[in-house]
């Protein structure tokens, strides 16, 4: 988000539709720059375009001039080109497409919303390509560096929390974008438990070496701040494809590569314990990758970092056992999958309520989840991975892959929402 709003660009062929496009803009940014563009009346952009003036550029249906694919890898082809949020059909040959064509992210036309909208232009300016968009805005922060971190510099804050702040840079000696995680406390200022939280994370995931399972490459302290600094995965999280839409097919085949991920962290004895669409996020070749292991811990710890009986983790995702404060295991992270199985299947969470008590308590006593008529040969995988008692549930991630439906994953081919 800029100072003054973003600076949006539409492109669609409809006077009426590109009206709503801008009315969702300005009802979230009222001070939004927004431009119309009708492929209708003023024919397809120049190969010269360069999208200079916009933060985001909203691609509808040019019809009248080529179709939409070929205006995105067009438009993305041209250096400096900011994100670029695809309205379509929903089609599912035509997600995949875009998305490797290089949007952003992709809302079909029929489920537009005033909050999914929003969600897509603020995660598009969020994850903006360093240099793709043509505004000094967005590339002065590089100039300054990372206050306290020599080697590295800033292109882009991601998120700031209580405990640690995000960022997005540029080595210096190899040009290699980098995300590192930043402590705000070090042991000598009072945050001992955090310092010991934070090492612990890198130490477990440098001992993992997966290709599903974030790269770290480096840990150091500066300026009195502890940091990581790891991979940086273009091509967005789970989360954004589950919105778009997944065959059944997709979420089988996505479900079992975050199994075998799982299960690489199980061998040495890592629990995730805060696996959620955020969580999974996929590279520039569209591999999928798990990340964020804050939570994380070894299988021979006590909760002496933690605190016994502390909550950690996202209740929508949250295996009954965590949510009551429990003792975990691999099963926990078993069913954690399950939920986001069913997620990318139904495009929905099956627990749901006004307050994290309320989707605690459900995950303990509600029933199971049903999947619809086209699904349902995943259904027996579900009803293991969602047992409410761990006894019930796959005792491994090797059990949850070698499940296979009677059918065959290709029979999924729907989608389920």
């Amino acid at each position: 988000m800029t100072v003054n709003g973003p600076r949006v660009f539409i492109i669609d062929d409809h006077a009426d539709f590109r009206r709503l496009l801008g009315h969702h803009v300005t009802a979230r940014w009222p001070d939004a720059a927004v431009q119309y563009y009708d492929p209708v009346i003023s024919g397809r952009l120049p190969q010269a375009f360069s999208g200079a003036g916009s933060d985001v550029v909203l691609l509808g249906h040019p019809a009248a001039h080529g179709d939409a694919l070929d205006w995105l890898r067009q438009l993305r082809r041209t250096p400096r080109f900011p994100p670029v949020v695809f309205l379509g059909s929903g089609d599912e040959r035509q997600i995949v497409a875009a998305i490797k064509a290089g949007a952003v992210d992709y809302i079909t036309r029929s489920g537009l919303s005033h909050p999914r909208l929003v969600e897509a232009i603020e995660q598009a300016l969020a994850a903006c390509q360093p240099g793709e968009s043509a505004r000094p805005r967005a590339l002065e922060p590089a100039v300054s560096g990372l206050p306290g971190l020599p080697g590295y510099e800033l292109v882009r804050t991601l998120s700031e929390g209580d405990v640690a702040s995000v960022h997005l840079t540029r080595e210096r000696a190899t040009g290699r974008l980098a995300v590192l995680k930043v402590l705000r406390q070090v042991p000598d200022s009072g945050g001992e438990k955090h310092f010991d939280r934070f090492l612990q994370e890198y130490e477990l995931i440098a001992r993992v070496d997966h290709p599903n399972v974030v790269r770290i490459f480096d840990l150091g302290i500066a300026d009195d701040h502890a940091y990581i600094a790891m991979e940086y995965c273009s091509r967005g999280s789970l989360k954004r494809r589950i919105a778009a839409g997944m065959s059944g097919e997709q979420a089988f085949a996505s479900m079992q590569v975050m199994a075998a991920a799982l299960g690489a962290l199980h061998a040495v004895g890592i629990y995730h314990r805060d696996l959620k669409p955020t969580n999974v996020m996929f590279r520039e070749d569209d591999s999928l990758v798990l990340i964020d292991f804050g939570l994380a811990k070894q299988a021979q710890f006590k909760a002496g970092i933690t605190g016994t009986g502390a909550i950690f983790g996202t209740p929508y995702y949250m295996s009954p056992e965590q949510g009551e404060g429990n003792a975990v295991d691999q099963r926990s992270d078993i069913y954690s999958l399950g939920i986001v199985f069913y997620e990318m299947l139904t495009g929905r969470k099956p627990y749901d309520g006004p307050a994290a008590m309320s989707v605690i308590i459900q995950h303990r006593d509600a029933p199971l989840p049903r999947l619809p008529d086209p699904l349902a040969h995943f259904q027996p995988a579900l009803d293991r991975m969602l047992a409410k008692d761990p006894a019930g549930r796959f005792q491994s991630i090797a059990e949850v892959l070698a499940w296979r439906p009677e059918t065959g994953p290709a029979a999924a081919s729907g989608k389920g929402h």
